[in-house]
């Protein structure tokens, strides 16, 4: 049996699963400016481009937990709250034994939803807003109508949930919203998490202008604040500080603050296809090995081996296909 650790001891403890390609908005970030996108085209799906059944998922992530115990399961996308089958899947990857379940969603339809997912199991989520000022988040989201997201977040944090937003920081776009958006997570009592801009998909091949580094962001929030950093805790994403607002902010830099030495995350994108590094576009669809565990094992170890050691360094994989 392959041993599913690396020689800088890192493993497969979480899995992000995107369900579907698909999003009822259009990130500046996520896709280009010639992409088109509508209410219509979110939820239509090419022959190529179905939704993977729960009972397919479900098998997947069974047969990948029998190999490397996965400690939780993130439900992503485009947008999972869009994937029909939500509820049937979080009850099938519950009886695999995995009750750790997470989403990462753009609240669209969270008011709806928040209290149902919740007592389905869902205790965590990542809610993407990249700004408070509502101009400037429909420009971001190329989407008419952001302020259901408002609605959603509030709607997850009186549910019960555990509550992280994550902003994009981009220069020139939103880099003015630092400050509003630290202010308007502390009021409610919940984590922000400032995103350093990656060179991802449409964005890979681009001298990346719109970067906006941690160390500008942190200047930003020091000149109204002070601020105390924390301890960070292992394969976590973010750096975090408390700042003297009573908020806690965390900073995801890929590019200023590295993280690859500890990662322990595993991806598969909605077309049952595995990826173990955002740098590296291989992937292996593990489908056909479920049945056999010695070669699922050495494709899971042959994943494992494609994480870069020390830094991101971008790729062509849509952040739409493989999830945030």
């Amino acid at each position: 049996m392959v041993k599913l650790e690396d020689n800088q001891g890192r493993r497969f403890e979480k899995l992000r699963i995107s369900l579907l390609n698909s999003c009822n908005f259009s990130c500046v970030y996520c896709v280009s400016e010639n992409f088109s996108n509508s209410a219509a085209d979110a939820l239509r799906f090419s022959a190529n481009e179905q939704p993977l059944a729960p009972e397919e998922i479900s098998r997947l992530v069974e047969s990948v937990h029998q190999l490397t115990p996965l400690k939780s399961i993130r439900l992503t996308g485009g947008e999972p709250l869009l994937y029909a089958n939500l509820f049937p899947l979080i009850q099938r990857i519950q009886e695999i034994g995995i009750s750790d379940i997470r989403l990462t969603t753009n609240a669209y339809y969270m008011k709806e939803k928040a209290a149902k997912l919740y007592d389905a199991g869902v205790k965590s989520v990542n809610i993407s807003i990249d700004a408070v000022d509502q101009v400037i988040f429909n420009s971001i989201s190329r989407h008419p109508n952001t302020a259901r997201v408002f609605a959603g977040i509030e709607a997850a944090v009186n549910a019960g949930m555990n509550v992280k937003l994550n902003a994009v920081i981009m220069r020139g776009k939103n880099d003015s919203q630092i400050i509003p958006l630290l202010e308007y997570a502390t009021g409610l009592g919940v984590k922000i998490r400032f995103l350093e801009l990656m060179k991802m998909g449409h964005l890979y091949h681009t001298e990346n202008a719109l970067f906006f580094s941690e160390k500008e962001i942190l200047s930003a929030i020091q000149s109204k604040y002070q601020i105390e950093q924390m301890q960070r805790e292992t394969a976590e994403t973010a750096h975090y500080w408390r700042a003297s607002n009573g908020g806690v902010f965390g900073i995801i830099a890929n590019e200023s603050t590295p993280f690859c030495h500890d990662c322990n995350r595993l991806r598969m994108d909605s077309n049952g296809i595995f990826y173990g590094c955002l740098s590296n576009a291989h992937g292996e669809k593990l489908a056909s090995y479920m049945d056999d565990s010695e070669k699922l094992a050495e494709k899971l170890s042959g994943l494992l081996r494609l994480k870069q050691p020390v830094k991101f360094h971008g790729s062509e994989l849509s952040m739409r296909n493989i999830g945030g």
